[in-house]
């Protein structure tokens, strides 16, 4: 027989509590009526639980609500200076860092190059530095700091915070969330950057909340988060996603993973700076497996280059062709391209459309959206919303 879970009249006042912290999460200001209403719990029940949280100073109140009866209100908020959040990427040629508060607000931002083929140990000392100093930035503005989720491309056990291996980069069994927390002592989150990317769409913005959706982040690599009834797909062992290296060209060329012909050989990075090159279109000698080529290409597709306008329509049909794929696996509501090309990808968001839809069931196609993220952003901000959530699911509200 199933063994029913007990829940003490503690249990049940703290899972109230994070219910009205999530409907500030994601409705920002609201009264005590607006809470109320909205869980269908008792005045009463709802002010008890809001004087727990402005005692410990997690809840603010914020201004008065005018209403069209009776005594104003007053508005409650998150309080945006509870604590901090780190936000790490590091990615196959570069690392960002965001340091925000509660709020979500930027307090440091920083963005720093690596070579592409360097050693996992050199480019995550250096990412660990990066992180020690806005520990101490945050320190310094008396915030406490509430975690730090880092987003790397590859097969990562978010489970146990470790990187099992980088078809791209090549790094293997890098446990960082184990060497992180020993070195740093603040909870550390490992995630897949697909994953995170798909995260922060799913919490914030225009899409926030949507149940079904794919999210498909091209850069030097190439993967997919995917949420389906508001869960996001990670697979037996946190796996899920690795699109980028499934059979997209029988006749194509050789990947890092060592097969040939994957997605990615032909949309990532390094497949448009071929393309490019073979269009014959100069571009920086830098280039390569890096992406410091982008805003450059960008400039001359706006500017009506007709060879770079060519090849991008050309690699925006394939990434509609294979997301088409994708579509009619998971029946997604919308589809969201985003990653470090999603500039580029902007710019032909037509011929991907044109593409997905022409090679999707016209069943499934019909009420299907696509939007194309250019910021590359997504992938910072689901590292946020992830260390977010980390704390609105065990709030420090003592003994309630």
């Amino acid at each position: 027989m199933p063994i029913k879970q007990r829940y003490d009249r503690g249990d049940i006042r703290r899972m109230n509590a994070v219910s009205v912290l999530n409907q500030l999460r994601l409705k920002g200001l609201l009264s005590r009526a607006n809470i109320a209403g909205e869980l269908g719990l008792t005045r009463a029940t709802v002010s008890s639980i809001v004087a727990d949280l402005l005692e410990v100073s997690l809840v603010r109140e914020v201004e008065y609500l005018e209403g069209r009866a009776g005594r104003p209100g007053l508005l409650l908020g998150l309080n945006p200076n509870y604590g901090c959040m780190i936000a790490l990427e590091v990615d196959l040629d570069r690392i960002s860092l965001v340091l925000a508060n509660l709020g979500r607000e930027t307090l440091w931002r920083v963005d720093v190059p690596v070579a592409v083929d360097a050693a996992s140990q050199a480019v995550l000392a250096q990412a660990a530095e990066l992180v020690e100093q806005a520990l101490e930035r945050g320190r310094a503005a008396g915030l406490k700091c509430f975690g730090v989720c880092v987003a790397l491309a590859g097969l990562v056990n978010s489970e146990r915070g470790v990187l099992a291996y980088g078809p791209t980069s090549g790094w293997e069994a890098v446990p960082l969330r184990a060497d992180w927390e020993a070195r740093l002592s603040v909870p550390v989150t490992v995630e897949n950057e697909a994953h995170a990317g798909a995260i922060g769409v799913h919490h914030f913005g225009e899409r926030a909340g949507v149940r079904n959706l794919i999210y498909l982040s091209v850069g030097v690599g190439l993967a997919a988060g995917v949420f389906m009834d508001g869960a996001l797909v990670r697979g037996k062992q946190g796996f899920a996603g690795q699109v980028g290296h499934t059979r997209f060209t029988p006749d194509g060329i050789d990947c890092s993973c060592g097969k040939r012909g994957c997605w990615v050989t032909e949309i990532g990075a390094s497949a448009v700076v071929r393309k490019l090159a073979d269009a014959g279109v100069e571009i920086s000698k830098s280039s390569g497996d890096g992406i410091d080529w982008v805003e450059l290409v960008a400039a001359k597709a706006q500017a009506g280059d007709p060879c770079v306008l060519a090849v991008l329509d050309g690699v925006g049909r394939q990434v509609g062709r294979g997301l088409a794929r994708l579509v009619q696996t998971f029946n997604p509501s919308q589809v969201v391209v985003g990653g470090r090309l999603g500039g580029l990808m902007r710019l032909v968001e037509p011929a991907i459309r044109e593409a997905m839809l022409a090679e999707t069931l016209p069943y499934m196609a019909s009420s299907l959206q696509l939007a194309v993220h250019g910021s590359g952003e997504d992938q910072l901000q689901g590292c946020l919303a992830t260390v977010f959530d980390g704390l609105m699911k065990n709030p420090a509200i003592g003994e309630m």
